[in-house]
């Protein structure tokens, strides 16, 4: 990963995570797929072509997971995941991101650091 100033960018976390105090994805009734939370992800970036997310769920691949861009130029992905802690980052025209809604940030082996999301455990019978 690239360790790139993170001065031109701002992202968003939805407000059912912004509430907690710490990123967490809720399970609202959400659908589930075995075992898997779904989650949804943004980032303000109405200036970029290109918005991806990386993290341990999909093996830090930088151009698997595109974001899509709507009217507002903010950019979402859903994501289903499993119950537990993920890092990430976002990956905007090429350049590795932070989150700065993210509560949590851990250093990684890249001298910058990783935001943190975390999921709840599922409920009985979802």
């Amino acid at each position: 990963m690239k360790n790139k100033p993170n001065h031109t960018m701002t992202m968003a976390v939805p407000a059912a995570i912004r509430k907690a105090t710490r990123p967490v994805a809720r399970n609202r009734g959400l659908p589930t797929h075995r075992g898997l939370i779904e989650v949804d992800l943004t980032c303000a970036a109405p200036y970029a072509q290109k918005v991806f997310v990386a993290g341990d769920f999909n093996g830090w691949c930088a151009d698997d997971l595109a974001l899509h861009q709507d009217e507002t130029g903010s950019w979402s992905i859903k994501l289903r995941l499993t119950p537990g802690r993920h890092e990430y980052r976002f990956i905007v025209d090429g350049e590795w991101r932070d989150d700065p809604h993210a509560a949590i940030h851990v250093r990684n082996e890249f001298g910058s650091s990783n935001c943190v999301l975390e999921t709840p455990p599922l409920e009985l019978g979802t």
